[in-house]
């Protein structure tokens, strides 16, 4: 092989060369400006559904410590137990994020939390038409209060799941304070021990 096929075979490689690399490096850029887009975007979106979830997640617990009272009396008239309580709001499909960014698992958890809470009223609704039981309505209340105890704790899970995945801080009380998580696991033990000791007081007049 002569020096000129030679000159033309190294002239022909090294264009070619030039193309791959320079192909290779926009390619390069491309996805390093799409991963930091995609980075900046989870992390927005982790900000703005934490925030909506924490205060649904508090609005929960406020829920399950309504025992139809106010300040120790029935707070509803002629002796009713009645709700103090309105049931919080979460509607994640009106938030402007992109929900895609999430794994399937956290991104379905998210989104099944209103289902859960209409599945909650559904209960609730059945109770107040076939088992009314004034004035106290202590199946009602029993159901409401433990049933939004574990919605809150659920939803809390994905708070932090959610803060994990976006890179954000996990908030952790301080020893002595105030802790959100714990109240909602109190309530459902106290609620689970009423429940006990009734089914208990509930046996032993049948057998009298």
């Amino acid at each position: 092989m002569d020096s000129g096929n030679v000159s033309a075979i190294i002239s022909a490689v090294a264009g070619i060369s030039g193309v791959l690399l320079g192909n290779l490096f926009v390619l390069v850029k491309e996805w390093w400006v799409k991963r930091g887009t995609v980075g900046q975007n989870t992390t927005y979106l982790g900000i703005i559904v934490v925030s909506h979830l924490d205060r649904f997640t508090t609005q929960c617990f406020e829920v399950c410590i309504d025992d139809g009272t106010y300040r120790g009396q029935p707070a509803g008239q002629d002796g009713q137990y009645e709700t103090t309580t309105v049931a919080p709001v979460f509607n994640p499909l009106e938030l402007d994020v992109d929900w895609k960014l999430l794994p399937k698992e956290l991104m379905y958890s998210i989104l099944r939390i209103p289902d859960k809470q209409d599945q909650l009223h559904g209960k609730l609704r059945g109770i107040q038409e076939f088992n009314y039981d004034p004035p106290d309505h202590p199946d009602f209340f029993w159901t409401r209060q433990r049933g939004y105890a574990v919605l809150g704790l659920q939803a809390s899970e994905l708070i932090k799941k959610l803060r994990m995945h976006a890179g954000l801080p996990i908030d952790v009380p301080l020893p002595g304070e105030w802790n959100r998580d714990q109240n909602l696991k109190d309530v459902i033990a106290n609620l689970d021990r009423l429940e006990r000791e009734s089914l208990s007081r509930s046996a032993t007049v049948h057998q009298l």
